[in-house]
């Protein structure tokens, strides 16, 4: 096969050489307006065609390698007790599977995915909304497990992070204490 980006020969869609040179991650993080911070390793526009191949088959096998490029390392540098859950953001299939348990799962052994526990009710798109549309065509998420958890919420972008924010609160009212959030890029430009 070869490398999606370079088109070298490579046993992965993403080449080694790729991975450690053009995808290199620089984390990032940011704080949203509810307290959530936000940890992100690229910037939206540097993996976009990355991004958007959630939407085909190639995709699960370029986000499985972007999560464990990314969460899975940087999960490594910290100390975190047994016990915490990765709670992926409506983690509902669609095109065949779901990009954010995809993510989450790149998380093991650190953390536990809780696949279909935190789900939107409202399928809109908010694919290039302004923050406004975004805050007044809530998610209305549900969340289907134990209180009292500890908690990490996975996603593949933050872009207003009113999606985020949403999920936090949603949690929250349910007594669980999100610690942070892990995405793959940041939209936000600076």
């Amino acid at each position: 096969m070869r490398c999606h980006l370079c088109s070298n020969l490579s046993w992965q869609l993403l080449c080694k050489n790729c991975l450690q040179t053009i995808l290199a991650p620089t984390p990032a993080f940011r704080i949203l307006e509810n307290g959530l911070k936000v940890y992100s390793f690229y910037s939206y526009s540097d993996i976009a065609p990355l991004l958007h191949t959630k939407h085909t088959y190639v995709g699960a096998k370029i986000f499985a390698q972007l999560g464990k490029h990314t969460f899975f390392e940087f999960l490594k540098t910290f100390s975190l007790p047994k016990g915490i859950y990765a709670i992926p953001i409506d983690d509902h299939v669609r095109h065949g599977y779901s990009h954010s348990a995809i993510l989450a799962k790149a998380t093991q052994p650190f953390l536990t995915p809780l696949y279909g526990s935190l789900r939107a009710q409202n399928h809109e798109s908010y694919s290039g909304k302004s923050k406004a549309y975004r805050q007044a065509n809530k998610r209305d998420f549900i969340f289907t497990c134990n209180d009292k958890i500890d908690a990490i919420l996975i996603d593949d972008i933050v872009t207003t992070g009113s999606t985020l924010e949403e999920a936090y609160e949603t949690l929250k009212g349910h007594g669980v204490n999100v610690l942070f959030a892990l995405v793959l890029a940041d939209a936000k430009e600076i």
